[in-house]
């Protein structure tokens, strides 16, 4: 196994001496092909490298699996920065649960030895009647006693990230717990650790509360984002359509990014289709969409 890249940035502000972003892409963006195409495109396109979902690799095999997919990336010239978890904390079947922690756990310290310092992930997920009808389900239908137990879980693995030296973003996402910016405080506030912090994304928010629409509503996660995620959403004859782009759609993705820029923010921000279709054309688009839009906002000439 070879040693991982040093970890680089793609240069988005025009001018000598200026901010790095890093832009990366999902790899669940390609999740009908392989984790080689997924990195192709990424080094084609001038991405930074990848968030690493599920579908291109086995969660059980951690070692194995992450060391096979950083050696893939490192052979294109790419980075993994981030690696996706999905851990059911939310359960009350105890053992189930110290299962899942045990398996997170294990996966924080072998993106540790690998220098993988961001994971982002769910906790589980809750659902009535009617999964599609996401304002209806995950916080909406929790207890206190799934955010308890959720958090007092949490609370011993971000132990463990911290002492690892690994961050764990939860991502605002439909369906879960932490599917707002309220609920995701609020599991925050419960935890308390400097390793576990939010994943906003415009684009699952959209489909899921009206009241975190405005790109203002971002505020109260100041100083505890680790991760953007970026997609674009429409709404369209009742239903929620995510097969457009991000300069399309009905989220004005550049007030997000004014936002996140003016309360601080400097991390990645990691370019997500979810879309159908071919997903060359939209990710193409969308990088140089993220490129252009940070080069105005940190130019000072988006007006």
């Amino acid at each position: 196994f070879c040693a991982p890249r040093p970890r680089s940035a793609i240069l988005v502000h025009p001018m000598e001496n200026s901010t790095r972003m890093e832009l990366l892409l999902h790899s669940y963006t390609f999740r009908d092909y392989t984790l080689d195409d997924a990195l192709r495109a990424a080094r084609r396109l001038g991405y930074t490298g990848l968030e690493l979902h599920p579908v291109h690799f086995n969660v059980s095999y951690p070692d194995e699996e992450l060391a096979r997919c950083l050696m893939h990336a490192d052979r294109r010239g790419l980075d993994i920065l981030v690696v996706d978890f999905k851990a059911d904390l939310i359960q009350a079947d105890d053992g189930a649960a110290e299962e899942a922690a045990r398996l997170l756990e294990r996966t924080i310290h072998v993106c540790e030895r690998l220098d993988i310092r961001l994971m982002n992930g769910f906790t589980g997920f809750l659902t009535g009647p009617e999964p599609t009808a996401f304002s209806k389900n995950g916080s909406a239908i929790a207890t206190d006693d799934h955010y308890n137990r959720c958090a007092e879980r949490l609370r011993k693995l971000a132990k463990v990230a911290e002492q690892a030296g690994v961050t764990l973003s939860l991502e605002i996402h439909m369906n879960t717990i932490h599917d707002n910016i309220a609920s995701t405080t609020r599991l925050l506030d419960l935890v308390q650790s400097p390793a576990l912090v939010a994943t906003p994304d415009p684009g699952n928010m959209f489909a899921t509360s009206t009241a975190d629409r405005p790109p203002a509503a971002l505020k109260p996660l100041q100083g505890r984002i680790g991760l953007v995620h970026l997609k674009n959403c429409a709404y369209r004859a009742g239903e929620y359509d995510y097969s457009v782009a991000l300069a399309d759609g009905h989220v004005d993705t550049l007030r997000h990014l004014r936002e996140l820029i003016a309360m601080g923010y400097t991390g990645p921000f990691c370019i997500e289709y979810v879309g159908q279709g071919d997903p060359h054309v939209p990710v193409r688009a969308d990088v140089e969409y993220v490129k252009q839009s940070l080069g105005w906002l940190l130019d000072g000439n988006s007006d």
